[in-house]
């Protein structure tokens, strides 16, 4: 299992990225819950995709002889010991609960001041499809990924090819349906438990008060519990997507701050007379 990432970035894992995407593009256009005003940056959204990958190959260089040294620690070992005799119907379902409550804290740490000029490119698009969601500056990639090794070096999973391509498929599918513009039925009733597409727009809102909402990816109880949550039906279907100040591709890619006066006089007019 920890040779996940090399199938992470395997030519299976970008075929699934890519098939997936454009069957959910194909059901965005059958059922669409909001309407696209801007046009998708497609040329930026595949320098997004491509530079994650690069950015997670960087990772993987670190990750693998840090997990092996870890887990060659004698009370770490003997932790694994313990979950390895566990059924794998409890250890699949615990990691997956565990990591999705990490991943909510890290990408709160990611909005906070110090990491949001890395994790800003993420939220940029003003027009949000499955491609434009796999946008992520080094250290967004590096901050996202690194929740889900932790929570495997504590939990391990079986390391059988038919639960790593379940996960990997299980991971793809979530991430692309958030990012994706498609109208599931129930949705109102879904989001008591699970985060839906509109449950993530509102997220990637260009309204600064509401970017800071809503920030799980696969269980929306972690913003009911921490007090995060912004309810969708609050906010306007056809609310604005994007960044709520200017600033170039390149820095945001690159994770390089905008100018702070700008943000600042923008996060007044947005906090002060509630945009």
């Amino acid at each position: 299992m920890i040779e996940f990432l090399s199938e992470y970035l395997s030519f299976q894992e970008i075929f699934l990225e890519i098939t997936l995407g454009c069957m959910l593009m194909g059901i965005t256009f059958l059922f669409p819950f909001r309407e696209m005003s801007a046009r998708p940056e497609v040329g930026w959204d595949i320098v997004g995709m491509l530079s994650v990958y690069v950015f997670a190959l960087f990772y993987s260089f670190f990750e693998y002889p840090a997990y092996h040294w870890l887990a060659n620690i004698d009370w770490i070992e003997r932790w694994q010991d313990i979950i390895w005799i566990m059924p794998w119907w409890i250890v699949i379902p615990l990691n997956f609960v565990v990591a999705d409550f990490a991943a909510y804290w890290a990408h709160r740490l990611l909005h906070g001041n110090w990491f949001w000029p890395t994790h800003a490119w993420h939220h940029a698009p003003k027009n949000l499809y499955w491609l434009s969601g796999l946008r992520g500056s080094l250290v967004h990639t590096l901050l996202t990924l690194f929740p889900y090794s932790v929570i495997y070096l504590f939990i391990p999973t079986p390391d059988v090819g038919l639960v790593i391509t379940v996960i990997m498929v299980v991971n793809i599918l979530n991430q692309h349906y958030i990012h994706s513009n498609i109208r599931l039925p129930f949705q109102k009733q879904l989001e008591f438990i699970f985060v839906t597409s509109r449950f993530h727009f509102v997220h990637h809102s260009s309204t600064r008060i509401r970017t800071d909402s809503n920030y799980g990816f696969v269980f929306s109880c972690w913003d009911r519990l921490f007090d995060t949550y912004t309810d969708p039906d609050t906010v306007d279907i056809n609310d604005p997507l994007g960044l709520y100040y200017e600033i170039s591709n390149i820095r945001l890619l690159l994770g390089i701050p905008a100018a702070k006066t700008q943000r600042a006089t923008k996060d007044f007019v947005d906090n002060n007379l509630g945009k």
